[in-house]
């Protein structure tokens, strides 16, 4: 339950992130780029302070970075993505619509990965009651937000 209550929690986050980072990126010279950037700056410091305080940022762990796969690291740019793209387009298509395509692909490609049981998953099988599952949660939050998606 408390996973199922973080995640949640991770969800109101994002939805405050994108106008945050907007606005951020609105009074530092109008870049997105640079908004997003200062955003990940704030943040990685943040993560830097637990880390710390928590004793996993030792040299031990620093060290064991240079064994890991290529892969493990494309959170970050995926992260810096995600962070760019919402600091972008918040101001320009509104945030309904916003969360409606990044709930619409986070579901396809959650998906898709999970089917492949990708990244050290456990697969799970794509089956038609999850593929019309899908179908109703998109409708869904088409309908929810119908009258936002007219106006971007």
């Amino acid at each position: 339950m408390q996973y199922i209550i973080l995640a949640f929690g991770a969800g109101l986050a994002l939805a405050l992130q994108a106008p945050i980072n907007a606005a951020l990126s609105a009074s530092t010279f109008k870049s997105p780029v640079f908004g997003a950037f200062i955003s990940f700056f704030i943040g990685t410091l943040c993560l830097a302070i637990i880390a710390f305080l928590s004793s996993q940022l030792t040299s031990a762990h620093l060290k064991s970075l240079v064994h890991l796969e290529y892969w493990k690291f494309l959170g970050g740019i995926l992260g810096s993505f995600v962070v760019f793209t919402t600091t972008l387009c918040a101001p320009k298509i509104g945030l309904a619509p916003l969360v409606i395509f990044l709930l619409i692909g986070q579901f396809v490609m959650s998906l898709t990965l999970d089917s492949m049981g990708a990244f050290g998953l456990e697969a799970k099988p794509i089956s038609l009651e999850k593929i019309i599952g899908l179908i109703v949660i998109i409708v869904g939050v088409c309908i929810f937000f119908y009258k936002d998606l007219i106006k971007a």
